[in-house]
């Protein structure tokens, strides 16, 4: 009986827990971009060790269609437990094994999709640092061939939770194609250092 009583808890422990992650935003977009949020450590990316919260937000159209503006292009926040400052290499590195994990890349498996990155820092403001870069990877959600992302990443340290927030911005657009006017205005939620 206490057997069955503690698997009935825990049970309902995850599935509450996966309530609230569902509700959790970060991104201030609305509605009509599609949303995935999951924790870390990442399912299929399980080598970024982090602990934390991960939400994927997809433009309302066209992320799938390659003659559509915002083929490949969408956001992505990461908040997680980390409380140094993030450094280029580590960005970079991240986003290999990020990109890796979707492609199932491993020592003897899609080893033509893994990823490459390179990641630049551009500014510091206060707390937030700004990089730019390129991630050279594989899609195979639409075209099964090669190509290059180009991304923004703003890291956010959060003093008061010893947090990090990242918000990362993709397009295979060149940075000043006009899909990029949407994705600069894209913001965090306010108060995301509160929590």
């Amino acid at each position: 009986m206490k057997k069955a009583f503690l698997i009935i808890t825990l049970f309902c422990s995850f599935f509450l827990s996966a309530q609230e992650t569902e509700k959790e935003n970060l991104i201030k977009l609305d509605s009509t971009w599609g949303k995935e949020v999951f924790p870390f450590p990442i399912r299929f990316a399980q080598e970024i060790n982090y602990t934390g919260l991960a939400e994927v937000r997809f433009p309302p159209k066209g992320w799938r269609t390659p003659e559509h503006i915002f083929f490949w292009s969408y956001t992505y926040a990461w908040s997680i437990n980390y409380d140094k400052n993030m450094t280029e290499n580590q960005l970079a590195s991240d986003l290999e094994k990020y990109f890796d994990g979707l492609n199932s890349v491993s020592e003897t498996n899609n080893l033509n999709q893994k990823a490459t990155a390179t990641i630049v820092k551009t500014i510091t403001e206060k707390t937030i640092t700004f990089f730019e870069g390129k991630v050279a990877t594989y899609d195979h959600f639409a075209t099964s061939k090669r190509f290059v992302l180009n991304v923004k990443i703003a890291s956010h340290f959060c003093e008061k939770t010893q947090k990090t927030l990242l918000l990362f911005k993709f397009s295979p657009k060149e940075f000043t194609h006009k899909v990029w006017q949407t994705l600069n205005e894209i913001e965090l939620e306010k108060g995301f250092c509160k929590n």
